[in-house]
């Protein structure tokens, strides 16, 4: 796949990227029901998820939609208003979205470029694209991002987002689990050159949170589990979480 042909090539290089006024963002993912919403709203993430693929986390949109409402009510200022799904048909995604106000859509699992464009015409919203990434206990070859859409047929032309999170075989992401973060260079590298924003997940908590965003040139962090107690949101992890994030950022002026 030619995606170096799918964007402009930007003249700034990787490091005039990292020198850009820009904060990391967080995205708290996985919120499951409304009094968690609306505490985690309270601590102003720039996003947050709901799961709307097979999970223990999945949510019905009929539920979302009325925990929005009554958040809007209240007068909560929403973030951005992220859905996750894993190999969605046409069908899944226009029963979500004609329901749900999200503002970006997150995907894993194999692309199809037909519904990204489906989506583009018919929806505003924001296409998050998942690249799955070789966990960090096994050999992670060294590939251009090019190569790793074309393995995972994702069309990076529609994308708005890139996300890299540990490989799981069945949906391609969101396990939970810490990949090798030494290939994360090469990817800003040449996600600076799409100008396309990175963002990181994959087995990220307040104890190592800290350390990515330090070291690694990148625009975001995505959390679930790691900001849970026996498999449910602690508000104190989240709020840690944050805290971590943004009291570490590093190279983002």
């Amino acid at each position: 796949m030619e995606v170096e042909a799918s964007k402009e090539q930007a003249s700034s290089t990787a490091s005039a990227r990292s020198c850009a006024a820009r904060a990391t963002k967080v995205k708290i993912c996985g919120l499951t029901d409304f009094e968690m919403t609306r505490r985690v709203v309270k601590l102003r993430p720039d996003h947050i998820g709901f799961v709307f693929a097979p999970s223990r986390r999945q949510v019905q949109p009929s539920h979302v939609k009325q925990w929005l409402l009554k958040l809007r009510e209240e007068g909560d200022a929403l973030p951005d208003l992220a859905g996750v799904f894993a190999n969605p048909t046409r069908e899944e995604l226009k029963q979500v979205l004609d329901e749900v106000p999200l503002t970006s859509v997150q995907l894993h699992g194999k692309g199809d470029t037909a519904l990204l464009k489906w989506m583009k015409d018919h929806y505003d919203v924001q296409i998050w694209r998942t690249v799955p990434i070789i966990r960090d206990d096994e050999r992670q070859p060294r590939q251009s991002i090019a190569a790793a859409a074309a393995a995972y047929e994702l069309d990076v032309q529609y994308a708005d987002v890139v996300l890299l999170d540990t490989h799981c075989p069945i949906q391609g992401g969101g396990s939970g689990k810490v990949f090798d973060w030494t290939v994360i260079p090469s990817y800003a590298d040449q996600l600076a050159s799409l100008r396309l924003p990175l963002y990181i997940a994959g087995g990220l908590s307040a104890d190592n949170v800290g350390l990515v965003v330090r070291e690694y040139d990148i625009d975001g962090v995505d959390v679930s589990s790691g900001v849970e107690t026996n498999g449910v949101k602690d508000i104190s992890k989240v709020e840690e979480f944050i805290e971590r994030v943004r009291g570490n950022e590093h190279g983002k002026e």
